[in-house]
């Protein structure tokens, strides 16, 4: 039962989440378990926490270089990393720390996430938001290029978008592994799925997405 007494935005998250699942079927239920569960609110601008139950992607900055992602668009990628509980998780791109506090939630305490942001100011920020969570480790660096974080994990979630799977990540993903990113050099990319099967690797495309650009020099 929602107790609205204690959490009266509960509401609004039980709605929005059958609302996604209206437009793009059934999700696990605990992904979805996990999006009624994390407040959004909580990881967005002051400003913004208004229309935080909205299915849509909001600013963390004033350059609109970085963003909170749609709701739909973490179930989405949990949906094709098949996340459930003891996975382990790396995030590659933090942000304010929503994804991963959601993928915190689903993996539970027998799982782990690692979230990675170069952004100064952002890691700070998912550092606060996520400190209560025990399972989830967070890291001021280049996501694109700390492929050594993630020994021991089988699954990686990337939250903006590169031109090309990096072939460093590709020898990085372990056997069993799944990796999940918008690829593309415009402003609309493709959602691509990469498992690895030994030395072979198997591509899949989920369709049109649009995700910020990598914030890394190259």
């Amino acid at each position: 039962m929602i107790d609205a007494a204690t959490d009266p935005d509960r509401a609004a998250r039980v709605a929005l989440v059958r609302d996604v699942e209206r437009q793009l079927g059934p999700f696990d239920a605990r992904q979805m378990q996990a999006m009624i569960d994390v407040d959004r609110r909580l990881f967005v601008r002051p400003r913004d926490r208004s229309r935080a139950y909205e299915d849509t992607p909001l600013p963390l900055d004033d350059t609109g270089d970085a963003t909170i992602s749609a709701p739909h668009a973490y179930l989405l990628t949990f949906r094709l990393l098949e996340l459930g509980e003891g996975d382990r998780l790396v995030e590659l791109g933090s942000g304010s720390g929503y994804g991963a506090a959601l993928a915190s939630a689903i993996v539970g305490p027998r799982g782990a996430v690692r979230t990675i942001e170069i952004d100064p100011e952002l890691a700070a920020w998912s550092a606060r938001t996520l400190a209560g969570r025990s399972n989830v480790t967070t890291f001021e660096a280049d996501a694109v290029a700390s492929t050594d974080l993630w020994d021991g994990f089988e699954k990686v979630a990337c939250t903006f978008a590169v031109d090309r799977v990096p072939e460093a990540w590709l020898r990085a993903l372990p056997d069993g592994g799944t990796l999940v990113a918008p690829v593309g050099p415009g402003d609309e990319q493709r959602l691509v799925r990469v498992v690895r099967d030994g030395d072979a690797l198997a591509w899949s495309d989920h369709g049109g997405v649009r995700y910020v650009k990598n914030r890394a020099v190259t």
